[in-house]
C-alpha cells in the first residue's frame, strides 16, 4: 500500500467541497451524508496529490469519473476506518453504480485517528465485480470484530488482497 499523511490543505478543500456541493445525487438513494461523501472527497484528492495533480475541480456535484489514468476513467472508492487497512479488510462497491461508465475501482482506506491514507489497489471494475461477494439491500453483514450492520443498499465486497496493489507512485501511475 501507498501510505500518504493527509494533509491541512487536503481537509480543508474536501471539507468545503461538501460544504457547498451536493455530492449525492443517485436516484436509487443511498447519496451518504455529510461524512462519507468528506471521506470519498479526501480519497480522491489524496489521489490526485500522489500524481502531483492539481485538486479536483467540482461544479455540480461529482464528476462521471473521479480520475483518469493511461486512458481508463478511474472510479475511487475510499472508505474511513480508525485502524490501518488490513488484507482481509474489505472495499465496498454500491450496487447502484454499477452501470457507470467506469473502467477501474482503486480502493482507498483512510485512518481517521492517525490522518494517513492508503491507496490500496485497484482492479478492473467487470473483475472486481466477478470477485467480490454481493449483497442485497438489507443483508446483514459481520465485521472482522463481530460487530454487525445491515447494508442500505446492494453491495459488492472485495477483501483488500483481492486488489491488484499499489506500493509507490509509479504502481499508480502505471494503472492499466
Amino acid at each position: 500500500m501507498l501510505d500518504l499523511k493527509l494533509t491541512d490543505e487536503i481537509r480543508q478543500y474536501a471539507y468545503n467541497q461538501v460544504k457547498t456541493h451536493n455530492f449525492g445525487q443517485r436516484s436509487q438513494g443511498f447519496n451518504g451524508n455529510f461524512e462519507r461523501q468528506y471521506t470519498g472527497i479526501v480519497g480522491e484528492c489524496i489521489v490526485y496529490k500522489a500524481l502531483n495533480k492539481e485538486l479536483p475541480q467540482y461544479d455540480s456535484g461529482s464528476l462521471i469519473e473521479d480520475i483518469v489514468i493511461n486512458n481508463k476513467k478511474i472510479d475511487i472508492k475510499s472508505m474511513a476506518r480508525n485502524v490501518d487497512m488490513k488484507d482481509f479488510y474489505v472495499h465496498n462497491f454500491v450496487g447502484y453504480q454499477k452501470d457507470s461508465a467506469n473502467d477501474i475501482l482503486l480502493g482507498v482506506s483512510i485512518n481517521k485517528k492517525t490522518g494517513v491514507a492508503q491507496i490500496c489497489g485497484w482492479l478492473p471494475k467487470e473483475e472486481f465485480l466477478k470477485k467480490a461477494k454481493f449483497f442485497e439491500k438489507g443483508s446483514v453483514r459481520t465485521r472482522a470484530d463481530g460487530s454487525t450492520f445491515k447494508t442500505m443498499a446492494p453491495l459488492y465486497e472485495l477483501e483488500n488482497n483481492k486488489l491488484n496493489p499499489i506500493n509507490s507512485k509509479e504502481d499508480l501511475e502505471n494503472i492499466k
